[in-house]
């Protein structure tokens, strides 16, 4: 005979509190490319009174780079740190740090790499933004506040270098803004319903980048993978130094990539004036006494811009010297000359300035891509 047994467990009452976190705001990112190249990779969140960024950079070396800005409860500025680490080891080992911290109407500016500190300081203003060249959150945060606040135009200052500067920030429709940078010129971007950057185009400045918005990515192990893939600089650094019958001739001028992109009609428009290169003006130096198609040009030192067209265009020699490829004055104009634009066997990726010897006379010419402008000059006696 079987018999049942019921066994009774009574255990004491268990009470289990579960506290869910809430999450956070939603990341987003910001992908720059110049050409074929992507450039930068940032990923950011906002929320009221921080925003943290990542940073993949590959011009001209690979980094990555962890920033994060904190703000008062009213949006004004009340520190920014940035700290960048070498890309084979994200988030360790920092290379360099910079700080800006309020003390008392001042804001206090501080750069380490190594043993070296430089230091700096300037009148606190409370809408201050933090900059960094080709790293475009900062423009996010201002376009925001920008739109919460129901404004069409906003002079924003922002940290370029050791001092603000102000950054034109107008509005140009329902969805768009132009952002004027204190000397690289007027970019454009389409935003979102909130303001946030959907799209950003700075192909009117000398940067030429094009700015994309995404969603989360995981950027450190992005940083990995493009650890030994820098993409060089925007614009290296080009001299050629000829003597050409007798006189000695240097050019020094910044080089462009083509990176994949339309050059003459494309990045370099059609009947506007060229810097003719990149960075700082190119510039034309001979020591004996030289004639551009009937144009002289004595023993010294000169600036060269361009307008090119589809049949040749004009070279403009210009008698100011030391200046950047923005500033151009016409007035200092010592005069134009025409080029010849003839095809090139060659498919040049960097803007290259040529001096070639002839019979009796000389050639400057002109190289990027699959087009050559030349133009003839003599050496006088």
């Amino acid at each position: 005979m079987k018999r049942a047994f019921l066994v009774l467990l009574t255990w004491p009452a268990l009470i289990i509190t579960i506290q869910c976190k809430k999450p956070g705001p939603p990341a987003a990112s910001l992908v720059a490319t110049l050409g074929k190249d992507t450039l930068v990779v940032e990923q950011f969140t906002m929320e009221p009174g921080k925003v943290q960024a990542e940073i993949l950079m590959r011009s001209p070396r690979t980094s990555y780079s962890e920033q994060t800005l904190t703000l008062n409860p009213d949006g004004s500025f009340q520190g920014y740190r940035s700290v960048t680490y070498a890309p084979e080891n994200p988030g360790s080992n920092p290379l360099e740090t910079q700080t800006l911290t309020v003390d008392g109407d001042s804001i206090r500016l501080q750069f380490q790499r190594d043993t070296l500190i430089r230091t700096a300081s300037f009148a606190y203003d409370p809408s201050l933004l933090p900059w960094t060249d080709m790293v475009h959150w900062p423009y996010e945060v201002a376009t925001r506040r920008m739109v919460k606040a129901g404004k069409q135009a906003v002079d924003q200052p922002m940290l370029a270098g050791r001092e603000p500067a102000i950054f034109e920030i107008r509005s140009q429709g329902p969805d768009s803004v132009s952002i004027k940078h204190p000397y690289r010129g007027t970019m454009y971007a389409r935003l979102t319903p909130e303001g946030g950057l959907d799209y950003y185009d700075a192909t009117a400045t000398t940067r030429k980048l094009l700015v994309r918005r995404g969603g989360p990515m995981d950027i450190k192990a992005l940083t990995r993978k493009y650890a030994d893939r820098p993409a060089g600089s925007l614009s290296g650094e080009g001299e050629t130094e000829v003597t050409v019958h007798g006189a000695d001739i240097r050019v020094t001028y910044g080089q462009p990539s083509r990176r994949g992109r339309e050059l003459f009609g494309g990045i370099v428009p059609w009947g506007a004036v060229w810097r003719t290169g990149a960075n700082r003006a190119t510039h034309f130096k001979t020591n004996k006494d030289l004639t551009f198609e009937g144009l002289n040009l004595p023993a010294g030192e000169y600036t060269l811009f361009t307008i090119p067209e589809p049949d040749g265009g004009l070279l403009i020699i210009n008698t100011e010297t030391g200046q950047n490829g923005t500033q151009y004055d016409p007035s200092r104009d010592l005069g134009r000359v025409p080029m010849h634009r003839i095809p090139s066997a060659e498919n040049e990726e960097l803007f290259t300035i040529d001096l070639v010897e002839r019979d009796d006379t000389g050639a400057l010419q002109l190289k990027w891509g699959r087009t050559i402008f030349e133009i003839p000059f003599e050496v006088l006696p």
